[in-house]
Formats: C-alpha cells, structure tokens, sequence
C-alpha cells in the first residue's frame, strides 16, 4: 500500500492548506482512506477535538440536500389509504411492493437500507413538515429552508449565524462540492469548500511553469500577494505528495480491500460501496460526497456539520423512473454510510437529516408526473436518533390548492438538530424560540 509520511514541520496553517488544496484540487478524502487521512491529521492536532469549534454535544450533523423537490408521497406511501390510490394512479406505488412501516405506510422499494434503520430505529420521518404561505418556487423555497427565514429569505444561512456567532474558523463546517450553500454562509464565515475529483494543474505545460511561478516570492512583497503565493505552493506540494496516492487509488478507491483495509475499521466493504465501487467517476454523486465525509470523520477532523447534496427531483414528468433512479442513489449513500462510520466512537454521535425544498402536489399531472406542493417529510437518520413517525400524517381529504397541509414548522426540525446535536440555543439562529420535535 502507497504510504505518505507528513513532514516533521507541518504547521498547522499548512495542514489546514494542504487538506483543503489536497481534497479541493483533488478529491483526497475520497480517495485516501481512513489511514493516510489519518497520518496527515496528526499534523492538525492543534486545531483541538470535535467540539472543541462551537458545539458542546461532541455530535456531528451531516445535512443532505435533495434539490428538486422530491416526492415525500411516494417515498414514505401511504399505501393503506385510498385516497392516495386513487390520486396517484398508475404513479401509485404498488402495495405489494413497499417496504412497511406499520400505520398504513411504506418506504418505497428502492429504499431497503433505510429500512433497515427503521428496524434497527435509527431512522425518523417527520411527516407535514414545511411553512406558512408557502411558494412554487424552486429557489424561494430552497432559500427559505436554508436561511431559516420565510419572511425574507435573503439573508445569512441559519448555520452561517452558528458560524457567526460561535467563531470564526470555517473548517467548523465543511461543504462537499463546488460551491457553499446559503445555509453554510455567514455574515462574516462561510464553511470550507471540497469538491472530489483528481488533481489537475492548470492548463498546457507553460501553464503550469507559469502556474508555478506564482508560487515563489519574496517577504517584501505586498501581504495578499504573500498569501497567494503560499496558497499555490501548497497546492503544488498537495499535488507533488499526494498525486502518486490518488493515482494509485483511482485503480484501488479507499485501500480498502483485503489485506489493505485497517483492521479497525469493521465497514470496510461498505465504505468501498458507498464510494459507488469505482470512486468519483462512479455514478452515483452522493455516495462520492459522502465516502469524503467518511473519512474525514475517521480521521476524526474537528468539523461539527458537512453539507452533502443530490439534484435532479423536480419530476413533472416520468416520475416513477426517476425516483427509481435517484431514490437507490440516496439509500445506498446514506446506508453505506452510516453502516462505514458506525465501527468509531464519532459515527456513533452522527446524525443525517435529509430534506428538500417542498413536497410535491397530491395528484398525478397528465405527464406521468407530479407537479410542485407544499408539506413534505424530513428524515433523521444515525445512532442517536429517535426511530419512529414524528408529526402527524397527512391527510389527503384536506388539501389547500391540491396540496398536503403543513402541521410541523420546519424551523422545530433545526431547533432539535441546533439542540441536540450541535448543543446550541436554538433561539439565537433561528429567530424565536420553536419546540423540540423529539427525535433525537
């Protein structure tokens, strides 16, 4: 197995570069596993313990976004009611085929591993979740979710004012993609950006001499032009390191098989599946997004919250094949990996919330869709959880506009995160004070 020995003088600052450079350029944490990852965050010790940046529950919450507005109804079914039959048509779930919860309702087929949380009550629906006045629109409602202000979404994301509030050190929180979410900015932070894939210098070969150019200063240079020139050293020492690892892990992803799996680690073969068996390439998004959570968590990082997301729900048309299609992606990611950080005293405290912008509208559309609603159901998925039905089921006799009815303000659902897991008092990031729902 490549290994990779961290130089004696790793600063922290370095560190902190060269994890970030490494996993942004390149896809490190996805790639490495749980043992290199480990050998470079013996470097970073200073940064402290996980809640050591802002949270006093020691628990990590990992937020799942699913873009689209996925269909809550036929994600937990409510098989038994024929309301729901005879709304949804030939886009009902077929009874036979859910996986039962008990009280008439079903996960939908493509979701046995969260079924298995549900059996194992790990894993939480909170049903009628969503807001007052509620809106159609893909990006008013997603604003709304993740500023946590219906009233004028425009502002701070509700764990930006965590941010805010608690510290300034934005490795706290971290963001698995190209961008940071609203949710993840502040006035003054904004969480760490990683986006998985391979390190790729820019450009041709003059590029890249040019590229390493910039990396060489003098201290009697202006400090920003300083500061740039550090950063790109560090990109380049990332990629002169950890660019033979990454090659030999896009043959063999994580080192995590056979032989080569830590023996401390009892879920080596369903990190390996949650990293969609062939990394990044792999089709599966969300796996790749989580498998760097994975072992970023195994490493034991300090980040409080990681931000993962998957898009593609807004089913106006042929939305039984679509949901076929993405609902696996979201069960095997999520199950996986749970199922590959369970092994650790930090799996052990994580918590997954899975949420999306708004439900879908009670009735098929002559599309063999469903177009936008309103209330929907939230997950809450890991160890700490509640298993078991929160809020109260929809009723599909009392609909507004063709819509579910909200009974649960989706602002209860981040108190109880904000609660619970993050250990904070919820009323400053939110706004007012809102109840606990329980589920943790």
């Amino acid at each position: 197995m490549t290994t990779f020995e961290p130089q004696a003088t790793l600063s922290r600052r370095r560190f902190l570069s060269l994890a970030a450079a490494g996993v942004a350029a390149g896809g490190a944490a996805s790639m490495l596993g749980p043992v290199l990852w480990d050998q470079l965050a013996r470097a970073g010790a200073a940064m402290g313990p996980p809640g050591a940046l802002g949270s006093t529950s020691g628990r990590t919450l990992v937020l799942v976004t699913l873009y689209g507005g996925n269909d809550g109804l036929n994600t937990v079914v409510p098989y038994q009611d024929p309301s729901y039959l005879a709304a949804r048509g030939i886009l009902a779930v077929a009874p036979s085929t859910v996986l039962d919860l008990g009280d008439g309702f079903g996960l939908h087929p493509a979701m046995p591993q969260f079924h298995k949380l549900w059996t194992d009550k790990h894993l939480a629906i909170v049903q009628g979740v969503g807001f007052a006045n509620p809106s159609y629109s893909h990006f008013e409602s997603m604003d709304i979710w993740q500023t946590a202000q219906p009233q004028d979404p425009s502002g701070t994301g509700w764990l930006g004012r965590w941010m805010d509030k608690t510290g300034a050190d934005p490795l706290r929180a971290v963001s698995i993609g190209p961008t940071v979410p609203t949710l993840l900015t502040g006035a003054k932070v904004q969480a760490a950006a990683i986006a998985p894939g391979p390190i790729k210098l820019p450009g041709s070969a003059a590029d890249v001499a040019l590229y390493r150019s910039l990396a060489t200063t003098s201290d009697r240079e202006p400090p920003l032009l300083v500061e740039a020139a550090h950063s790109n050293a560090d990109l380049l020492e990332v990629n002169a390191v950890l660019g033979p690892v990454l090659d030999k892990s896009r043959a063999n992803p994580l080192h995590l098989t056979g032989a080569e799996a830590p023996s401390t680690n009892g879920s080596a073969a369903a990190l390996a599946i949650a990293n969609g068996g062939g990394g990044p390439s792999a089709a599966n998004v969300l796996s790749t997004q989580l498998s760097v959570v994975a072992n970023l968590l195994l490493a034991d990082v300090p980040s409080e919250v990681f931000s993962v997301e998957l898009g593609g729900f807004d089913t106006h048309t042929e939305q039984v094949t679509t949901q076929a299609a993405l609902l696996p992606q979201v069960d095997t990611a999520v199950g996986a990996f749970l199922d590959a950080i369970s092994s650790t005293k930090r799996g052990r405290e994580t918590v997954v919330l899975v949420y999306t912008e708004f439900g879908r509208r009670v009735s098929a559309n002559a599309s063999a869709g469903t177009d936008h609603g309103w209330a929907n159901v939230v997950f809450a998925a890991g160890q700490p959880v509640k298993g078991g039905f929160y809020g109260e089921p929809p009723n599909l006799t009392n609909l507004s506009e063709g819509n579910q009815i909200y009974n649960l303000d989706f602002r209860r659902v981040y108190a109880t995160v904000l609660d619970q897991v993050i250990g904070v008092d919820a009323t400053t990031f939110l706004g007012g004070k809102f109840s606990t729902v329980g589920f943790v």
